[in-house]
């Protein structure tokens, strides 16, 4: 008689009431071709699963968790804070304590408005942009991704309006209509693109880095055109940095200041929540001050808020935080290199504590080298790697990010057990 693992079990149990067992489908391992992992507990830069393996995660919550799990001081603080309630309903003193420290790191900014993902976050900042200029053209760019808001799921490559593909089912071509997809980093393009609809844009939303693209990142020139365009042909500038904020230093990943910056994330220590920011007077076109309508019943939640600001107040205590985090990244990156000799194709992309792992025959700097991508070796790699007990983000176009508990004890043990992998895949 076989025995079937508790992982299995409660996969199968899920498969019956949650679509392909999961809610999410970067973790379902459709990639990998395995039974999606279901978690048990996590502390600092482990997981372990219901068959009681550890793993060693660069998942971090996503980047939502940058301290480590389980991190002792917020743990002890959130236990008391849970005593107090849960959820008031009402508004709560963190919601304006954890903006003042958003507002401290973005202090091009003035205000803050709460939301619970990402998703929602960019779908208010485009409202908002709307609502400012009275138009409805949006332009998002190849690569990016902003949640999934209907009318940003187009194809790349759709660069005139009213030709757009969906990019996925259920997503009608008249939602789409109003938005177009430009080559990332292409000025010449969007000069041509804003001389020619510029009057009629409201928005232009970019990722700074591209964190579900193999972390490509904008150059500097292409952002500094951008803002220029922009303020040109009085378009609001978006900044998706759900990703990026408080993950790369304490508040922005660039000096070039947009209109409107979504974070979230990091500001939520691992807790369902972002945020738009934008100056005064285009907040206080939202409601209740102004008529565009935006509102949630968990937005600012106590719990969100609470965790958020113990989080930031600790990054601001330790010495040097962001230097440190680099530190393990770049010996992390070393590993990779050093693994070389048995998988010259194998290979790494990253910034500070975020990186993206992959194999391929050149280094991937835009959106053309993902075609040069050997995914059958990066999934060899990956079942190797899991069974070593180490867990990456099942897909090489994902980003991986360190935490602060992958200290140096733990990076060595990992490099020993991918040395280990390299010597048995020694293609």
């Amino acid at each position: 008689m076989t025995l079937i693992s508790k992982n299995q079990q409660i996969y199968d149990k899920a498969s019956k009431v949650l679509v392909g067992g999961v809610n999410a489908p970067i973790r379902a391992f459709s990639l990998i071709g395995i039974t999606p992992i279901y978690i048990s507990s996590a502390v600092g830069p482990y997981l372990t699963d219901f068959d009681n393996k550890n793993y060693i995660s660069f998942i971090s919550g996503w980047g939502s968790i940058i301290l480590g799990d389980a991190y002792p001081d917020v743990i002890n603080n959130l236990k008391k804070q849970l005593e107090k309630g849960i959820y008031y309903g009402l508004s709560n003193e963190y919601e304006y304590l954890l903006a003042e420290l958003i507002l401290e790191a973005f202090n091009f900014h003035d205000m803050v408005r709460y939301t619970n993902s990402g998703t929602e976050a960019n779908m208010l900042a485009i409202r908002l942009a709307k609502a400012i200029t009275g138009r409805n053209k949006i332009i998002k760019f190849d690569g990016g991704y902003h949640g999934s808001i209907d009318y940003l799921l187009i194809e790349s490559g759709s660069m005139e309006f009213g030709e757009q593909i969906p990019s996925s089912a259920g997503v009608s071509k008249r939602l789409i209509k109003d938005t177009v997809s430009l080559p990332y980093n292409d000025i010449e393009i969007l000069t041509d693109f804003l001389n020619k609809y510029g009057n009629d844009i409201a928005a232009i939303i970019v990722e700074p880095i591209q964190t579900s693209n193999m972390l490509i990142k904008a150059t500097n020139e292409f952002l500094i055109k951008l803002r220029e365009l922009s303020t040109k042909y009085s378009i609001i500038l978006i900044f998706d940095e759900v990703s990026t904020a408080f993950r790369i230093s304490y508040g922005s990943c660039t000096d070039i200041k947009p209109d409107i910056t979504v974070i979230g994330k990091v500001i939520g220590g691992g807790f369902p929540i972002a945020a738009i920011l934008s100056k005064k007077e285009f907040m206080e076109v939202m409601a209740p001050i102004g008529s565009m309508y935006h509102s949630g019943i968990f937005t600012g939640h106590p719990i969100s808020t609470f965790t958020g600001y113990q989080v930031l107040n600790i990054i601001k205590s330790i010495d040097n935080f962001y230097k440190k985090l680099e530190q393990q990244t770049l010996r992390f990156t070393n590993i990779i290199n050093q693994l070389k000799d048995h998988l010259p194709t194998i290979n790494i992309n990253h910034v500070n504590s975020m990186f993206s792992l992959y194999f391929s025959n050149k280094k991937v700097e835009s959106i053309d080298d993902i075609k040069e991508l050997d995914i059958m070796t990066f999934i060899d790699f990956y079942k190797l790697a899991l069974k070593e007990g180490v867990l990456f983000a099942p897909h090489p176009t994902e980003t991986n990010y360190l935490n602060f508990a992958h200290d140096a004890k733990i990076l060595d043990l990992v490099a020993e057990k991918l040395m280990k992998i390299s010597n048995k895949l020694n293609y």
